[in-house]
C-alpha cells in the first residue's frame, strides 16, 4: 500500500490521457457556462450577475491549474494550494452573489 493516496489520480505524464480527457470536458462545459453568465450579466447589469461571472472564471481558472499541473508546471503542493485558493474564492463569491441578491430583494417593492 506504499505510495496509495486517497483520492487522487494515479495518472501522471505520459498515463494522463484520460484524466486529461475529463478535465478538458469540464473546462469547455465550465467556458460555455461562463459565456452564458456573461451574456445574462451584460443584459442585466448588476452585482450578484458580476460575481457569479467571477465564480465560474474561478471554476474555470481549477479546471486550468488541473490541466497546467498534469503537464508538469505545477508541483503537487502548487496544485494543491492554488485548486483549494480557487474553491474557497468560488464559495465566497456565490455566497455574496446569494447574499447580495437577498438583501436587494428584500429592499425592493414591487408596486403593480
Amino acid at each position: 500500500m506504499a505510495g496509495f493516496v486517497p483520492l487522487h489520480s494515479g495518472f501522471t505524464g505520459s498515463q494522463s490521457l484520460p484524466l486529461l480527457v475529463v478535465i478538458t470536458a469540464a473546462a469547455a462545459g465550465t467556458a460555455v457556462l461562463l459565456g452564458l453568465a456573461i451574456g445574462a450579466f451584460v443584459q442585466r447589469q448588476s452585482r450578484p450577475y458580476l460575481l457569479i461571472v467571477a465564480a465560474l472564471a474561478a471554476l474555470l481558472g481549477r479546471s486550468a491549474v488541473a490541466g497546467i499541473s498534469i503537464v508538469g508546471l505545477f508541483s503537487q503542493a502548487e496544485h494543491h494550494l492554488l485548486e483549494h485558493g480557487l474553491d474557497v474564492i468560488l464559495v465566497a463569491l456565490v455566497i455574496a452573489a446569494v447574499y447580495h441578491s437577498r438583501t436587494i430583494s428584500n429592499e425592493t417593492n414591487f408596486d403593480t
